[in-house]
């Protein structure tokens, strides 16, 4: 069996499930009053159905196959380029990527690598969650797009390192910078709460 969300409602709430004919039979054949029904909060509403009636007949069209040809080889060796371009510029961070979902990945352990996304807002590139390191293409980008991207995010990744954002000290390592963390919290809590300094909720 295999299940199909929102991408086939353009966006909009539907579920699909698909499978073999026994898989999907909604009654037992010695109790065939014994349906099996589907419920939910949107079944067959006529938005949802028209829109993913769209998104089915225009997937089919030839302009919109054809940007699916050599697909995962297209942004594999994009995923490529960015990561070769980063590392020639001595930046500690590449990108990981499944075909057009990509994942941030940093090479050294750093603080505050989670402050990226917010050099990479000021050059024009919004991750896809917040805090994710998240990015997902539309597949229409063309080569010139994804240029100006690749020299976005390199531009954006030289201002964090100038900034010092990437210094990591001698022997520090992901696991000793959550650790301090921790004591930093912990040390925190501690400070206000047997010291009164934290406020009294208002009446």
């Amino acid at each position: 069996m295999v299940t199909y969300g929102k991408t086939l409602g353009g966006g909009l709430p539907v579920g699909v499930v698909c499978g073999r004919a026994d898989l999907m039979k909604r009654f037992r054949q010695d109790r065939p009053a014994d349906i099996c029904f589907a419920r939910g909060t949107f079944n067959a509403h006529p938005y949802v159905m028209g829109a993913m009636q769209v998104f089915l007949q225009r997937l089919q069209s030839p302009e919109v196959r054809a940007l699916y040809d050599g697909l995962d080889e297209r942004w594999n060796e994009r995923a490529r380029q960015m990561s070769r371009t980063l590392s020639q510029a001595g930046l500690p961070v590449q990108v990981a990527n499944m075909s057009s979902v990509w994942t941030i990945i940093y090479n050294r352990p750093a603080r505050y690598n989670w402050m990226f996304q917010f050099s990479l807002r000021l050059h024009g590139l919004a991750l896809s969650w917040v805090g994710s390191g998240r990015m997902i293409f539309s597949l229409n980008y063309t080569d010139g797009d994804f240029a100006e991207v690749v020299s976005r995010f390199t531009a954006a990744a030289k201002e964090m390192q100038a900034d010092g954002c990437w210094y990591a000290k001698p022997g520090q390592t992901n696991q000793t910078i959550r650790r301090g963390i921790l004591r930093e919290v912990l040390r925190h809590r501690f400070w206000t709460t047997t010291c009164g300094s934290v406020r009294k909720p208002y009446p």
